[in-house]
């Protein structure tokens, strides 16, 4: 829906839909809003628009006026804008509940008539004509409700009281089209078009019907198939044409038909109504009348005689009919005067509510009640001194019509105005039992997130912990009666944090029996639900018993329900053992137990123990099974060797730097070596680049003893046998270049001086370590061995032993 405006008068202040809500000839109806946010100005209006230009092409078109300009046509459309003008202007003149309020008076326009009033839903012509639109029935059923029409009569009857006995006007155009319904399922009396006042001692006057074409718009005559038969026929003008209007009306109210069909022709009208004069000669009013209800059908002779004199001699004689003593009409009437009555009134008005409400219908219960209602707990709120039953009782009304919303429009309606700043620290003192009955109905209409932190948390942290009412006590136990409820909307760490300390410290400080008691039960019932863990039933539930003094029998067998609860979250032996199977001993040989209570602790006692020792006695049993099992597959299993890489088992035992190269000193040399024996004394000191060289050595190496060396081709040392010669020195100082990398010499290799093994018989050299503790890449001592010719040959092996 789309929403326009302009720059002056109504448009200026208003924004409203682009298309009405509905019509009401000649109107259309738009719904509108207030620019500006004051406080004072209604929340919605209902704009009424008449569209000049659209009735003056009419006017054309059906030739009833020749052109815009001509002097008779000219006073014709004058007219039909005079009847108009009267129509808004008479609403400003005449004040009344039940006459529809102008808020901005009539606005004329080149193009149109706008003025504003307050908001109307529909009129009884959109609401009560027959029709097959089963949705449209359906979405107004509630303004056809008995009650709604019994009090719309009401009102109607009202209004002309005014107009009648007050004002001295008659109305003349009561009719489906003229009478409005606001939102609040009121009936409102409009089209003031034709309202003419009796002159000053009379109680009648002459008036004569104005002669237009039939074909021009029905707003323009009074629409005869509500017009009184002495108008017609007599052109005679009394309050009485009113009361005939008014039962041709009640009759399409419970109908949905007109009785009379005159199309707008007094010629056609008069043979209509000679019809009705003969069926009401032929047969009785109560036929005719069949669909209206007994305690009204014997006011309509009163109200449509032909005599007029044969009718009611004022409207509000028709009020004392037994229709209009319904006590639910009676109590719609006190609702609108509810706020004229004092404090006493209005209490016992609120207190015998309560028990009319199933009557009601939810939607006049959503529509009329609930808007004052809240408005009236509001005042109450704000009051220097607070009526407790009065906040208390109004809240219980509002929460019961409230529960008939759905829970939008709770949120949008209801909730606003109970958890505002100045009504809830009020509700929370002065109406909290009201609100702690209530609150399974606010957990349904409110948002989860919003009863948790702005209705629950308040409302347990106030009653546990704050209050200091004479009804503390009271409102504790109903509040704890609660605990299920709540389980339902708090989580695991909502429940530890803020829930379980309030009722600890309760339970610690109250000095009510009852309230203690409760608390034990709220305990149990957190550890059914689980709503805490064992953790915090031991270190925090527990304890407080522990501490506690009393040994009365009523909490000493709630204390016994506990117990056999605790199972449930605490499968510890260990912490049953050591906490609650003590307390239940220490319990249960108070001396205030009787006999059957004593009996119901050693049977709980027993049968926790029993537990607890089957359970022990499983768990060993699966540990022997456990340790035979294990046995048996360690013999039938065989032994599964893990490969290991050696040098990666070598290379761990590395804890040095790389080696560096040792230079002896020696003697005058007696020879020289080959260029083959240079290269190996030249060679660099081995770094862990060079030590990868020697990944891969066959492992069968690893383990062979020390071989007898032979010489490399074409690369002999000569020596000079049994004496020390500059060859042997030479090789001395070639293996002294591959020492031991252990600094603690755990991988040092030995070598017997040259003049030892020169002359010695060839023999293993024995190491101080196992081959596996070499550095990676060697795994033999490299020694020169002396062969049986006296010379001595390096062994055929390069420097990182691999064979070549």
């Amino acid at each position: 829906m789309m929403f326009w405006s302009s720059k002056t008068g109504i448009t200026s202040k208003y924004s409203f839909s682009s298309s009405p809500t509905f019509t009401a000839e000649p109107w259309s109806i738009y719904t509108g809003r207030p620019k500006s946010s004051s406080s004072s100005s209604p929340s919605k209006v209902s704009i009424f628009m008449f569209d000049k230009k659209q009735f003056e092409n009419y006017l054309l078109h059906y030739g009833i006026i020749k052109s815009k300009s001509g002097s008779r046509d000219k006073v014709l459309i004058q007219e039909a804008y005079e009847i108009l003008r009267n129509q808004a202007n008479n609403l400003a003149k005449l004040k009344h509940p039940n006459i529809l309020t102008l808020i901005e008076p009539l606005e004329e326009h080149s193009k149109n008539f706008m003025f504003v009033t307050e908001f109307v839903t529909s009129s009884l012509e959109t609401v009560f004509r027959e029709t097959d639109d089963e949705e449209q029935n359906f979405l107004q059923g509630h303004v056809k409700d008995n009650i709604v029409v019994q009090r719309g009569i009401l009102q109607l009857v009202n209004a002309l009281d005014f107009v009648h006995n007050r004002a001295s006007f008659v109305h003349l155009n009561i009719q489906p089209r003229a009478i409005f319904i606001n939102e609040n399922s009121d009936w409102k009396i409009s089209g003031l078009g034709y309202l003419v006042k009796i002159p000053p001692g009379t109680n009648t006057s002459e008036y004569f019907l104005p002669q237009y074409d039939p074909r021009v718009p029905p707003f323009m005559h009074l629409q005869l198939n509500y017009t009184a038969p002495e108008i017609v026929f007599e052109n005679t003008l009394t309050f009485k044409n009113d009361y005939f209007s008014l039962g041709l009306l009640i009759y399409f109210l419970y109908t949905g038909k007109d009785l009379f069909r005159s199309e707008n022709s007094t010629s056609e009208y008069k043979l209509e109504y000679n019809k009705f004069e003969s069926k009401i000669s032929t047969m009785s009013w109560d036929n005719i009348f069949s669909k209206v209800p007994q305690k009204l059908r014997h006011c309509i002779p009163k109200l449509i005689n032909r005599d007029i004199y044969s009718r009611y001699d004022n409207i509000t004689l028709i009020l004392d009919s037994e229709f209009f003593q319904d006590p639910l009409v009676k109590t719609l009437n006190f609702l609108d005067d509810l706020p004229t009555k004092n404090n006493e009134e209005k209490y016992v008005f609120l207190e015998g509510l309560v028990n009319l409400l199933p009557e009601f219908p939810p939607a006049l219960l959503q529509k009329k009640f609930l808007p004052i209602l809240l408005e009236l707990l509001s005042q109450f709120c704000a009051e220097k001194v607070v009526s407790d039953k009065c906040v208390g009782k109004s809240l219980d009304l509002i929460i019961k019509i409230g529960s008939t919303l759905s829970q939008l429009s709770f949120q949008e309606k209801v909730y606003p105005v109970l958890l505002s700043d100045a009504n809830f620290p009020v509700l929370l003192k002065k109406a909290t039992i009201c609100l702690i009955d209530n609150l399974d109905t606010l957990k349904q209409k409110v948002k989860r997130s919003d009863f948790l932190e702005n209705i629950l948390k308040p409302l347990f942290n106030y009653v546990l912990h704050d209050s200091e009412s004479d009804i503390t006590v009271v409102c504790q136990e109903k509040l704890l009666s609660q605990i299920p409820l709540a389980l339902e909307v708090l989580d695991f760490p909502t429940v530890k944090q803020f829930l379980l300390p309030l009722l600890s410290n309760l339970f610690t400080k109250t000095t009510s029996l009852t309230v203690k008691n409760t608390c034990v039960t709220c305990f149990q019932i957190m550890i059914e639900h689980k709503s805490i863990d064992s953790y915090t039933c031991s270190e925090t539930v527990l304890p407080l018993f522990k501490s506690m003094k009393t040994r009365d029998p009523r909490i000493l067998s709630k204390l016994l329900k506990l117990f056999e609860t605790v199972p449930l979250i605490i499968t510890d032996e260990i912490v049953l053992v050591d906490q609650v199977l003590p307390l239940m001993w220490n319990y249960s040989m108070a001396p205030t137990l009787t006999k059957s209570q004593y009996s119901g602790y050693t049977k709980a006692i027993n049968k926790m123990s029993s537990d607890i020792q089957r359970h022990h006695i499983a768990k060993l049993d699966d540990k022997v099974n456990d340790i035979g099992e294990d046995a048996f597959h360690k013999v039938i299993e065989p032994t599964i060797m893990k490969k290991e890489d050696p040098e990666t088992v070598a290379a761990k035992n590395i804890e040095v730097a790389a080696m560096q190269p040792v230079k002896k000193k020696t003697g005058s040399s007696y020879g020289e070596t080959s260029p083959q024996s240079k290269s190996i004394l030249n060679s660099k000191p081995l770094n862990p680049k060079n030590a990868l060289a020697t990944r891969g050595f066959p492992t069968r190496i690893l383990n062979s003893p020390p071989q007898t060396p032979s010489s490399r081709t074409g690369s002999k040392v000569m020596t000079k046998g049994g004496s020390n010669d500059a060859s042997s020195t030479k090789v001395e100082e070639e293996f002294n270049e591959f020492q031991s990398f252990s600094s603690t010499g755990s991988i040092r290799q030995t070598s017997a001086p040259s003049d030892v093994w020169m002359n010695s018989t060839p023999s293993p050299t024995p190491t101080s370590a196992s081959s596996t503790n070499l550095p990676p890449g060697f795994s033999i001592s490299l020694q020169p061995n002396k062969r049986k010719d006296g010379s001595s040959d390096i062994p055929r092996s390069n420097v990182y032993g691999s064979l070549i």
